[in-house]
């Protein structure tokens, strides 16, 4: 699938019922999780590195839905997240961040295939491919949101100045650096499962509609 036609593809999931149904859910999900459900773990050189799991929802949703979809999916989030609990002023940048990290995640998996169950040459290779779309798909996020436009953001916004920013950066590559990993093993263990059970509901669900209407038009 080419680049453009990602989107294109992407845009016709919103005129579905079953992609507003259920982006809305995993919007929700979205919300509930990073206002809710992070670990911290203390680092040793001072801090600590917060795990959270909400971009397991943006990431689902571009999966299934497409770089339309989940650029749209992460502006919402980021907006509804604000109104039920702001934190500082409002900011578009940080907004925007929200947005593009679901892009990347509708660009690099959109299209993911399940992983396959036999073990010959072919499907090893197959199962590599999709491994490393999730892989590069969290990379591109932590460089491009959290390690360029996130630092870009909290000088611009006032949040912190180029110094603090500047003395701050060490700890902040650290922290991605460990997350990273982490992140990667969760989103395999839980995409591919979700992915599986998506296509099951919804595909047996086309099936019997299928059936349906060859019977009526039998009758």
């Amino acid at each position: 699938m080419g680049f453009f036609e990602k989107f294109g593809r992407s845009a016709m999931e919103l005129k579905t019922l079953r992609c507003l149904t259920v982006t809305g859910v995993l919007i929700a999900l979205d919300v509930v999780l990073k206002m809710t459900i992070s670990v911290s773990i203390p680092l040793e050189t001072g801090g600590n590195v917060k795990v959270s799991f909400a971009y397991l929802a943006l990431a689902t949703i571009g999966m299934l839905f497409g770089p339309t979809v989940s650029f749209l999916s992460g502006i919402i989030t980021d907006i509804i997240g604000f109104l039920l609990k702001p934190d500082g002023g409002f900011s578009p940048l940080y907004t925007m961040i929200e947005g593009i990290g679901g892009l990347v995640y509708g660009l690099f998996l959109y299209g993911l295939k399940p992983l396959a169950v036999k073990k010959n040459a072919e499907e090893k290779t197959h199962n590599v491919i999709q491994i490393l779309k999730i892989v590069l798909s969290k990379v591109v996020v932590v460089i491009v949101c959290n390690l360029v436009m996130t630092p870009v953001a909290n000088v611009l916004s006032g949040y912190k100045s180029f110094e603090a920013e500047l003395a701050s950066y060490p700890l902040k590559l650290l922290k991605n650096a460990i997350n990273c990993p982490i992140d990667w093993v969760i989103m395999v263990l839980l995409l591919f499962p979700v992915l599986a059970a998506y296509r099951k509901i919804f595909t047996n669900n086309a099936s019997k509609n299928k059936v349906k209407e060859s019977s009526v038009k039998n009758d």
